[in-house]
């Protein structure tokens, strides 16, 4: 592969974490800043394949000579507004990012968005295909095409309703909440079946977002909103709607925020699940040091990410873990540090 002469060796790394063993050291991805990746560049990019495609492959350029585990990845991702178009929302672009306009502001209206369709006929849909077309054409013998962000169940609602209404909804709106999460995780798991038929698999697994990869017809998954909510409300409202989006994949994955560790006993009792990468959220969440009961809990079983820790943060707290069954997602101020960064996560005994 061009834009990683290392990949099948990188594979062995990633086959060896989902099994919880070891190829010679935990994988690791490294960022660091890359001229033309900044918010303002990524906003302008996405607006057309040709463009976009370009975007990511300057990215890949810059990284080609490091050699850590992130995959070579052009990925399709619109980022969380995506699933707002999907289901016929207005999407807003801006700030490296996109939101949706939370367009169910009453439940009387609901029945237009439950015949949402994940195929052809969906302009949103119809144009993601246009996206894995051109970046499978162009990314034939260069580098891997890319997941779009998943989300789940919860945040699509979320996009529909809004952060404080579907808090209110647990409570005074219980039943129709149910029956739009059943919706949208039947919308899941349609959509992502059409994602694995049209997106090229490599050595039996994908790529995401996140440059990672995975085995088999698979994908990470995650609700944010879960972070504002008790863990009891977790358990009787969405967590019946997460087992449907795990049981549609093959190695499911959790994508979750610091803030959510304290939910990580309720995670781990969905069936299935095979890992949970944790963000950063500091200041926001807790510290990392503060949450290792946690992380040591989804070691037990499952495989860990860490996500947005500096390497000196991780150091505290890498003794407490284990090395089968870790991935690591750090971030370093420049090159030439993550190089440094990189090679010293090498040289260690594991």
């Amino acid at each position: 592969m061009e834009y990683k002469p290392d990949l099948d060796n990188v594979i062995k790394r990633y086959q060896a974490f989902w099994q919880k063993d070891l190829h010679d050291h935990p994988p690791i991805r490294v960022r660091y800043p890359i001229p033309g990746q900044s918010d303002e560049e990524w906003c302008q990019a996405f607006q057309a394949p040709e463009t976009y495609f370009d975007y990511h492959e300057n990215i890949l350029k810059h990284r080609v000579d490091l050699h850590d585990d992130a995959l070579p990845t052009a990925a399709i991702d619109m980022a969380p507004g995506m699933w707002g178009g999907i289901m016929g929302c207005e999407v807003r672009f801006g700030h490296g990012t996109s939101w949706s306009k939370h367009e169910l502001t009453d439940w009387n209206d609901m029945d237009r968005f439950l015949d949402m369709r994940a195929d052809e006929s969906n302009p949103w849909v119809r144009r993601m295909l246009d996206l894995v077309e051109y970046f499978t054409e162009k990314s034939a013998g260069k580098c891997l095409v890319g997941m779009p962000l998943p989300m789940g169940p919860g945040d699509m609602v979320t996009a529909l309703r809004g952060p404080t209404e579907i808090c209110l909804d647990i409570y005074l709106n219980p039943e129709q909440l149910q029956v739009m999460l059943e919706a949208c995780t039947k919308l899941w798991i349609e959509f992502f079946q059409l994602m694995f038929d049209r997106i090229p698999s490599y050595q039996g697994g994908y790529a995401d977002d996140y440059d990672i990869w995975t085995p088999g017809r698979t994908s990470y998954f995650a609700d944010d909103v879960t972070s504002i909510i008790s863990d009891q409300s977790y358990l009787d409202t969405f967590f019946k709607h997460d087992c449907k989006v795990a049981d549609s994949l093959e190695t499911p994955w959790m994508h979750i925020h610091s803030e959510q560790a304290r939910l990580i006993p309720e995670f781990v009792k969905i069936p299935g699940l095979r890992g949970i990468q944790v963000v950063n959220d500091f200041p926001a969440g807790p510290s990392l040091k503060s949450i290792v009961p946690q992380l040591k809990q989804v070691q037990k079983e499952h495989c860990l990410i860490l996500r947005k820790y500096t390497i000196e943060e991780l150091e505290e707290i890498l003794g407490d873990l284990s090395p089968e069954g870790l991935l690591i997602d750090t971030h370093c101020d420049s090159k030439e540090q993550a190089k440094v960064t990189l090679q010293k996560w090498i040289e260690r005994v594991w």
